[in-house]
């Protein structure tokens, strides 16, 4: 049995749902199409279960696991001086809750009772993920963007040791961004929508053809968090959705969008048809 086997174990004691993962990302052959339900959960109960887990996490290519981040509960990523400084001035040092050292940082958990997605605060200075993400956790490992292995993932407190509550500071200002962003004026039909006028040789007008102002969530799939990246693209598609972009359109720029970031295209064709299915509000 490996490291990676004993630990999934432990975490599936514990009621954990749990990814295997190739480099950062959900491992391709095991999670095409990864969610809450479609996850390694619940104790192996019947001798080839547990064999099939085995052979999974034995496996060379796999070299890690994620936990999913259940409903209320919040996990800061804390992976950048900015995002480091952000949190420093809204929580002080994180104590009395699971922490998980990365390779550039921090994984801190929180409880977060009515949360239940991944949000950003100070723009898109520090991630909390959340319902819907995940985290890479001990005893992973962690590879450059060249796919050079430089490190692992490790505990600094664990989970079975507790998770606090949010603190004060950061709830208020998540209370805050949800406030402003709902202040927000409506985005109408056809905001994003551009007419283009062609004219004929003689300069007379000829037709008119539409373009679509997408090139901002474009980039915003593109540099999508791990973890975050399914919401992301969701509501890129709601907005565009709402926008007045068409479903081919859409279909088209944020899909080549997901895919430029490494985002897996099944789940990316599935999400973008998904926010197009919900009825406008």
């Amino acid at each position: 049995m490996s490291l990676l086997s004993e630990a999934a174990v432990a975490y599936l004691a514990g009621g954990h749902r749990l990814l295997a993962l190739k480099g950062k990302r959900p491992h391709p052959q095991y999670h095409g199409e990864w969610s809450w339900d479609n996850s390694i959960h619940g104790m192996p109960s019947e001798p080839e279960h547990l064999t099939a887990l085995y052979a999974c996490l034995d496996d060379p290519t796999v070299t890690g696991l994620a936990i999913l981040i259940p409903p209320h509960v919040l996990v800061a990523d804390i992976d950048t001086e900015e995002a480091a400084a952000l949190f420093n001035d809204l929580a002080g040092i994180p104590a009395d809750t699971a922490r998980g050292l990365t390779k550039n940082g921090l994984h801190v958990w929180y409880l977060a009772p009515g949360e239940a997605a991944s949000r950003w605060l100070g723009g898109r200075t520090l991630l909390f993920k959340g319902y819907g993400g995940y985290v890479a956790v001990e005893p992973s490992q962690h590879f450059d963007e060249h796919g050079v292995f430089d490190g692992s993932y490790s505990w600094v407190s664990p989970l079975e040791d507790g998770i606090d509550w949010l603190p004060e500071g950061i709830a208020e200002m998540l209370k805050a961004d949800a406030l402003r962003d709902a202040m927000k004026p409506t985005q109408g039909e056809g905001d994003m929508v551009e007419w283009q006028l062609q004219f004929d040789a003689d300069g007379s007008w000829e037709s008119a053809y539409p373009t679509y102002a997408m090139d901002g969530l474009a980039h915003t799939i593109e540099n999508a968090a791990d973890g975050n990246q399914n919401n992301v693209i969701h509501w890129a598609a709601c907005v565009a959705r709402d926008g007045g972009v068409p479903f081919e359109v859409s279909m088209k720029t944020l899909l080549a969008a997901a895919l430029k970031g490494n985002h897996p295209r099944d789940r990316a064709v599935s999400t973008i048809r998904g926010a197009y299915r919900k009825s406008r509000g």
